[in-house]
């Protein structure tokens, strides 16, 4: 599902989502993944949505090939100093009546595509759009396409070799693994250095000489 503008738009730990009509990429993807790398479909949306963002970028600008992925998959311009270009939020379910039991991810994704107006200085200070990337207007249904060919490419690759064809791949897309973090949850808040990522998609984070594997929470590079 796509649509043009969304008034109730939420990201990780309830965040708003701003935009307005014509200036973002927001979709829902309803995916059904093999069990056996179900927990990284989040790590897997965010390597088809940096593919996607390559292949636009990788026609002309000074940013081709120059994205990244804070875990598990916000898309992040390091030579902007790391605003945020898109942000996903992965939530699975079981799908009701099925027999044998089949689980379902809806993946929402939202991706700045340009401004029509002005964003309040707290976000534009905080947030990249793609024509700014691109050094041109950039077309929606284009960036879409190439997100879907991105998911189903992935996806394939996942079913033929299994949890390594995503976690090698997103390792080194991944600009957070080697950082000074905080990593909060609602009960507790964990400062370390992210030193990796587990076979499970979790993040490794060395806290003062404790190795703690985290999945559910917000991360902050420090």
């Amino acid at each position: 599902m796509v649509t043009d503008h969304q008034t109730a738009g939420r990201g990780r730990q309830a965040r708003a989502w701003h935009d307005e009509p014509g200036n973002a990429m927001l979709m829902s993807v309803l995916l059904r993944p093999d069990p056996s790398y179900a927990s990284l479909v989040p790590l897997l949306a965010g390597l088809a949505v940096t593919d996607a963002v390559e292949a636009i970028l990788g026609v002309v600008g000074p940013f081709a090939g120059r994205v990244g992925l804070k875990w598990p998959n916000d898309v992040l311009v390091p030579e902007l100093g790391e605003r945020k270009l898109a942000g996903i939020l992965a939530e699975a379910t079981t799908v009701a009546g099925a027999k044998p039991p089949q689980l379902a991810v809806v993946v929402g994704m939202g991706l700045n595509i340009t401004w029509s107006t002005p964003p309040p200085e707290e976000i534009r200070l905080r947030a990249a759009t793609l024509t700014e990337l691109a050094g041109r207007p950039v077309e929606r249904w284009d960036l879409v396409a190439e997100v879907l060919r991105g998911l189903e490419r992935w996806l394939r690759r996942a079913d033929e070799a299994g949890p390594a064809a995503i976690l090698e791949p997103y390792r080194r897309r991944c600009v957070t693994v080697g950082r000074p973090v905080r990593f909060q949850t609602p009960i507790e808040v964990v400062e370390g250095t992210a030193t990796g990522i587990a076979d499970t998609g979790e993040l490794i984070v060395d806290h003062h000489g404790t190795v703690r594997t985290l999945s559910a929470g917000d991360v902050h590079h420090l």
